[in-house]
C-alpha cells in the first residue's frame, strides 16, 4: 500500500516542486526608494537609475521616487542626473529599498561640437517628430482625467546648513531659530481638486471641484498649478507662466536648439530610453528652453522632460517637469512640476539672503482615453469653480489627495491657520489685490474705492483730484450704486456723476446701468473708444489723457443693457441724451459753427471674439482671452425731437484687431479701424482722427504720433496700425537693468469729408490724398521686474509732409508698468 501511496501522490508532489522551482526560477525583485537633493533635500524627478551594469533602467517620477523589478537578483544600482555627481551603489543581500541624495555639480553644460558625422541626438529627435502628433494627447477625439494641484510657498533653505557650520561664534540665534521652524513647516500650501475634459478639435473643460488655501476661511481666488505650464509638450509653444517658448521638438527646431545625447538605457523587450539635452544654439535671441527630455524608443515619445526658460530675469525664475505614461496604448501626462523661485523676495537673518521658492505639483488620475463625452458639456467656460469648491470636508480631501498629507504639510496649515485665526489677513490681503488687480478698486466695508477717480493727469486739463466709490457684494450682490467727482487743475473745471448697475445674470454677464456724467471730453468721435482700459497706466490709454483738447462739456444721461450671447458675442445697447457746449467752432459753414447742442442718441455695440475663454467663479466671470481677431461694430442714430435732440444723423463704426507670434522673429500686432457718419452729422461729431504729437512725448499705441491734435476730421475714414516687437530677438544681452526690445511701426491713414471741399478757410485737413508715418520704438532701455523705459522716434512722409523736414520728427519715450 504504502508504494501505491507515493504514485498516486507523485502528481501532486511534482505540482508542488514545480511551483518552487518556478518560483525560484522566476522570481522578481524590486528594488524602490526615493531620490532628493543633497543641498536643499527637495525630492528629485526623474533621475535616471540602473541597475546590475546597466541592464535594466527606470526613471523616478515627480517625488523623486522609484521602483524597478527584474527576475534576478539586483546588486548594484547606479543613480544619474545631468547637473549632480552620479551615485553608484552595492546593495545588501535581498535589500530592497535604497533612499540616496545626489550632490549638485558647480559647472555649467557647455556646448558640444559634433564632427565627422551628424548628431546622434539629432536620429532621435527626428523620430519623436515623426510621432509628435500621434504622441499628442491633444490629438485625441477625447479624454479626461482628474487632477490634484499642491502649490507649496517657502524659503530656499539650501543654505542654512552651510551658513551655521560657517558660524565659528555661535551668534546665529535667528537663523537657528528660523531653521528649526523650516524643517517643520512651510510658509503656505494651496490645494485645489477638479476634473477635466477634452473634446477634438479644441473643447475642454477644467471643473474644480475643491480648492483650499491655509490661513484663509473664504478663498476668493483660484490658484491652479497645471494652468502655470502647457499641459502637453507636443504644441508648436509652451506656456511657462504666461510667457510663450519654443518648443525644442517643433518644426525646424533642429536648425535653432542643440542636442546632446547623453545617456541610453535599455529597459527591456528590445526598447531605450535616451536621455538628450537641449538649449538655444549658441548666439540665439529668440525665447528658448534650457534642460532635458528623456525619449522612450516605444512609440518615440516623451517619458519625462525638465526645462527652464533660458533667458533669466523677472519676478520669478521658473523650471518645469512633466512625466509621461502609457494609458491604453496612448503615451499621457502623469505628473506635471512646476517651481518658482523669486531672488527679489528673500528674508534676511544674520547676514544671509534666503529667497521665497514655490514649489507646485499636479497629479492626473483616472485618465480615460477617447471616451465618449457628449458636446452639450461644453461652452465658452473654460474653468468653472463649484460654488463650494472652498468648503469641501476632510472626506473629500481625503478621496481626491494622492497620499495623505505629510506632518510638515499638515504642520503648515496649522501653524498659517493658528497665525491668521484672529485677523483673516490672507482674505483680506487676496481680496485686496483681486480687486487691485482686476477692478481698479479698493475695497472698505460694503464700499469700493474706484483708485482710478483719485488721481489722473492731462496734457490740456492738468492734474485731476478726486475721489470714487460703489457699493459692492457686500451690500448687495444684484445692484451697485456709484458716485464720483473731481476737479482738472487747469480747466479749472469739475467732473461730477453717478448710478445705479443691476447685476441680471453674473454667468452671462447681464447687466442693465443708468448712469448721469457732468464732464469735459474732446470734440468729435473717435474711432479707438470701442474698447478702452480705464487704467491710466496702460500706454495704449495715453492717447485719451496726454492727448487731447479738451473744446466740449457736456451732461449726459445713459440708459445702458449689456450682455453675453451665442458664445462668441458680447452686446451692448444704450439711450443716451446729453447737452454739450463747445468752445472751438469750425467756421465754414453756417450750420456746423455750433455753440451748444442737444443729442438724442441710440446705440448697439457688439463684439465679437471667437473661440474666447472664460473663467467662471461664484463672484462672476473673467475672460481668458482668445486667439482669433477680436471685432467691435457701433451703429449709432441720432434722434430729433426726442429727450430734447436737435440733430438726426446715422453713424457707424468697426475695429478689428489681431496678434501674430512667429517663432523666431516675435509678435506682430495689426489693428483696423474704420468709420462712417452721414453727411448731417455736424463736423463737431464726426471722427477726430487720434494725433498724438509732441516734440518729445509718450508713445501711446493705436495713434498717429506725428499728427497734430485735431488736425485731421471725416465723416468717413480708415486706418491701419501695423507693429511688429521683435521681443529681444535682435539682440540677446545678459542683463537686470538693461532689456532692449526694438519694435518696428508703420501707420497709415485715409479719410474725407466731401461737404469741407468748397471751403478753404476751414480749420483742418480731411486726409484724403493718405496719411502716413513710420518709426522704432525700442522698450527696455531701462528695465525693472514691473516697469520697462524705451525711446523712439517716428517720421511723417507723403502728401502730408511738412516743408520743414525736423517738424516731420516726433520723438517718443515710453513707460511700461506691468502689475
Amino acid at each position: 500500500m504504502k508504494p501505491h501511496y507515493l504514485i498516486k501522490s507523485f502528481p501532486f508532489l511534482f505540482l508542488v516542486f514545480f511551483l518552487f522551482s518556478a518560483k525560484t526560477l522566476f522570481a522578481q525583485h524590486t528594488l524602490s526608494g526615493k531620490i532628493t537633493d543633497e543641498r536643499n533635500r527637495q525630492p528629485m524627478a526623474f533621475v535616471n537609475v540602473v541597475v546590475n551594469e546597466g541592464l535594466r533602467g527606470v526613471i523616478s517620477d515627480i517625488d523623486g521616487r522609484y521602483e524597478i523589478t527584474i527576475d534576478e537578483p539586483i546588486r548594484k544600482v547606479k543613480f544619474s542626473s545631468i547637473g549632480y555627481e552620479p551615485k553608484e551603489i552595492t546593495l545588501k543581500s535581498n535589500q530592497n529599498k535604497c533612499n540616496v541624495a545626489l550632490k549638485p555639480m558647480t559647472f555649467e553644460l557647455g556646448e558640444v561640437t559634433v564632427e565627422a558625422g551628424e548628431n546622434p541626438a539629432h536620429r532621435i529627435i527626428d523620430s519623436l517628430l515623426a510621432y509628435r502628433k500621434a504622441n499628442n494627447p491633444n490629438s485625441l477625439d477625447s479624454y479626461s482625467y482628474n487632477i490634484y494641484d499642491k502649490m507649496v510657498i517657502t524659503i530656499d533653505s539650501s543654505s542654512f546648513g552651510l551658513a551655521l557650520a560657517n558660524d565659528t561664534a555661535y551668534e546665529m540665534t535667528t537663523l537657528r531659530l528660523f531653521d528649526s521652524i523650516m524643517k517643520k513647516s512651510d510658509l503656505m500650501v494651496m490645494e485645489t481638486a477638479s476634473e477635466v475634459l477634452f473634446k477634438s478639435p479644441n473643447r475642454k473643460l477644467q471643473h474644480v471641484l475643491g480648492t483650499k488655501v491655509a490661513g484663509m476661511k473664504e478663498p476668493t481666488f483660484i490658484y491652479l498649478v497645471n494652468s502655470m505650464q502647457s499641459i502637453s509638450f507636443y504644441d508648436e509653444t509652451i506656456n511657462i507662466t504666461g510667457t510663450d517658448y519654443v518648443n525644442p521638438i517643433s518644426r525646424g527646431s533642429k536648425n535653432h536648439y542643440f542636442f546632446g545625447l547623453e545617456e541610453v538605457y535599455p529597459i527591456g523587450q528590445g526598447d531605450s530610453l535616451y536621455v538628450i539635452s537641449f538649449h538655444p544654439k549658441r548666439g540665439s535671441t529668440f525665447n528658448g528652453l534650457r534642460g532635458t527630455m528623456t525619449i522612450n524608443s516605444d512609440g518615440w515619445a516623451l517619458q519625462s522632460v525638465k526645462a527652464s526658460p533660458d533667458n533669466k530675469g523677472g519676478i520669478f525664475e521658473a523650471d518645469i517637469q512633466q512625466l509621461y505614461q502609457k494609458v491604453d496604448g496612448q503615451w499621457f501626462p502623469k505628473q506635471l512640476n512646476t517651481n518658482l523661485l523669486f531672488p527679489n523676495m528673500v528674508v534676511n537673518m544674520d547676514g544671509g539672503v534666503f529667497p521665497m521658492i514655490a514649489i507646485g505639483k499636479s497629479y492626473l488620475t483616472d485618465i480615460e482615453i477617447n471616451p465618449d463625452i457628449s458636446k452639450r458639456r461644453f461652452s465658452d467656460i473654460e474653468i468653472m469653480v463649484d460654488p463650494n469648491a472652498a468648503y469641501r470636508d476632510d472626506t473629500f480631501w481625503n478621496a481626491h489627495r494622492i497620499d495623505s498629507l505629510t506632518e510638515r504639510i499638515k504642520a503648515t496649515y496649522f501653524l498659517v491657520d493658528s497665525l491668521t485665526a484672529r485677523t483673516n489677513i490672507f482674505d483680506r490681503v487676496l481680496g485686496l489685490t483681486d480687486k487691485i488687480m482686476y477692478e481698479t478698486a479698493l475695497p472698505l466695508g460694503i464700499f469700493n474705492i474706484d483708485l482710478d477717480r483719485i488721481i489722473n493727469i492731462s496734457g490740456y486739463r492738468g492734474f485731476y483730484f478726486g475721489f470714487g466709490v460703489s457699493t459692492n457684494d457686500k451690500l448687495s450682490r444684484w445692484f451697485s450704486l456709484n458716485g464720483f467727482f473731481g476737479y482738472w487743475t487747469r480747466l479749472k473745471s469739475w467732473d461730477y456723476g453717478g448710478g445705479l448697475k443691476v447685476k441680471l445674470n453674473r454667468q452671462r454677464q447681464m447687466e442693465l446701468s443708468f448712469q448721469y456724467t457732468h464732464k469735459s471730453e474732446p470734440m468729435g468721435e473717435f474711432g479707438g473708444l470701442l474698447e478702452m482700459d480705464n487704467s491710466i497706466l496702460s500706454p495704449a490709454n495715453y492717447k485719451y489723457t496726454f492727448y487731447e483738447n479738451i473744446h466740449t462739456r457736456r451732461d449726459r444721461f445713459d440708459l445702458t443693457y449689456s450682455t453675453r450671447f451665442a458664445r462668441h458675442f458680447k452686446a451692448y445697447l444704450s439711450l443716451s441724451t446729453s447737452h454739450k457746449h463747445y468752445n472751438t467752432q469750425f467756421f465754414y459753414d453756417p450750420c456746423d459753427s455750433l455753440t451748444e447742442g442737444r443729442f438724442t442718441i441710440a446705440e448697439l455695440k457688439l463684439r465679437f471674439a471667437y473661440n474666447e475663454k472664460f473663467l467662471s467663479t461664484p463672484q462672476g466671470i473673467r475672460s481668458l482671452g482668445t486667439l482669433a481677431p477680436i471685432v467691435w461694430v457701433s451703429y449709432q442714430h441720432a434722434f430729433p425731437n426726442i429727450l430734447g435732440g436737435q440733430f438726426e444723423y446715422d453713424r457707424f463704426k468697426i475695429e478689428v484687431s489681431k496678434n501674430f507670434y512667429t517663432h523666431y522673429l516675435g509678435v506682430s500686432k495689426v489693428m483696423l479701424q474704420a468709420g462712417y457718419a452721414s453727411k448731417t452729422c455736424p463736423v463737431m461729431e464726426t471722427f477726430n482722427i487720434l494725433g498724438t504729437y509732441a516734440r518729445f512725448g509718450l508713445y501711446s499705441p493705436g495713434s498717429f504720433s506725428t499728427m497734430r491734435l485735431d488736425e485731421f476730421f471725416c465723416d468717413r475714414f480708415v486706418a491701419l496700425y501695423l507693429s511688429h516687437n521683435f521681443n529681444g530677438m535682435l539682440l540677446k544681452v545678459n542683463s537686470q537693468w538693461f532689456k532692449p526690445q526694438l519694435s518696428v511701426v508703420t501707420n497709415i491713414g485715409w479719410g474725407d469729408m466731401k461737404r469741407a471741399s468748397d471751403h478753404p478757410d476751414k480749420n483742418f485737413q480731411t486726409m484724403e490724398k493718405g496719411y502716413f508715418e513710420s518709426g522704432f520704438v525700442i522698450d527696455g532701455l531701462l528695465a525693472t521686474p514691473l516697469t520697462k523705459i524705451g525711446a523712439g522716434v517716428f517720421y511723417r512722409y507723403g502728401a502730408y509732409s511738412l516743408p520743414n523736414v525736423w517738424d516731420n520728427f516726433a520723438w517718443k519715450w515710453n513707460a511700461i508698468i506691468d502689475l
